[in-house]
């Protein structure tokens, strides 16, 4: 019976050596950790605590935004928030001058090369005619002062109008992506509708060939930084024609500026006709994107 005992108080003072032991460890840990675990717990507890005297029960609030914590902590948590906002793209309209119309296309292009070498656009438009078109005006009264001035000089030639349908459209996505959305639309409209001011300026000589292509270029840059925030958003989505639809548009028109950017500056003939081309062919472009995502 006494070596009983002696076993029991034994392991009595075992377990007691194994708990102060599990203790101890636990104090290093949390000495340790500088406080944080002791505060993250104190503070869920007093939460506990503090909605259980009030009597409330526990519930999740799905109004509150979705946050992504970055794997540095010291940098601020990335808003996942998706919203859904309508997003509005006009319509557009350039009324051109149309210096004649082929059913053959080598005639068509033989033409239109004589307009380029003369300064004007040489932009053939298929639509069952091949239509040449020399430059082309966002106000039909602007057009049509030029075709007036070309038939003082016996030169036949015709208002085409063009256009380009806008759309509303709603797009889901992050805040700052549709931010960012937003912002390209309307800065592929104003980089687009400023070529008009330079062909303008360029021919009536208020700046000179050097001076349009610096323009030229201050437009392609800030596109191209466009078109690559773009193509960053659309690379994290899948099947969206609106988005990826729009990078690639902002593609061909940093396409179509390089051409601009590569022509001879002392050459004020060609700097203006290429202008004049890629103002139409730029609308052309936008008019395609249009129908695509409307279809």
């Amino acid at each position: 019976m006494r070596y009983s005992r002696i076993r029991k108080r034994q392991a009595r003072k075992r377990y007691t050596t194994l708990i102060l032991i599990i203790l101890l460890g636990f104090s290093i840990v949390y000495i340790f950790s500088a406080g944080q675990l002791g505060k993250l717990v104190s503070n869920l507890l007093l939460s506990v605590i503090n909605g259980e005297s009030k009597g409330e029960e526990s519930k999740t609030d799905y109004d509150d935004p979705v946050l992504t914590v970055p794997e540095n902590t010291e940098e601020p948590a990335r808003d996942t928030v998706k919203v859904t906002e309508t997003l509005k793209t006009n319509a557009l309209t350039i009324y051109a001058i149309q210096m004649g119309a082929f059913t053959d296309g080598s005639n068509a292009e033989a033409f239109a090369q004589e307009l380029r070498n003369k300064g004007g656009a040489g932009y053939i438009l298929d639509d069952g005619f091949y239509r040449v078109m020399a430059i082309g005006f966002q106000s039909e009264e602007d057009a049509q002062k030029v075709r007036k001035g070309l038939k003082d000089d016996d030169i036949e030639a015709h208002v085409y109008k063009m256009a380009a349908s806008g759309v509303n459209m709603e797009i889901t996505a992050t805040k700052d992506n549709v931010a960012a959305i937003s912002s390209a639309y309307e800065s592929w409209e104003k980089n687009y509708r400023s070529l008009e001011d330079i062909i303008v300026s360029l021919d009536s000589g208020s700046v000179s060939p050097i001076e349009a292509s610096d323009r030229i270029r201050a437009i392609k840059t800030e596109m191209g930084q466009m078109k690559n925030q773009l193509q960053e958003i659309s690379s994290n989505q899948s099947n969206n024609a609106i988005l990826s639809g729009l990078a690639a548009l902002y593609d061909s028109s940093c396409q179509s500026l390089d051409k601009v950017l590569s022509k001879n500056v002392d050459d004020k003939v060609a700097i203006s006709s290429v202008i004049k081309y890629t103002y139409i062919d730029m609308f052309m472009q936008y008019k395609d994107y249009m129908e695509q995502i409307t279809k």
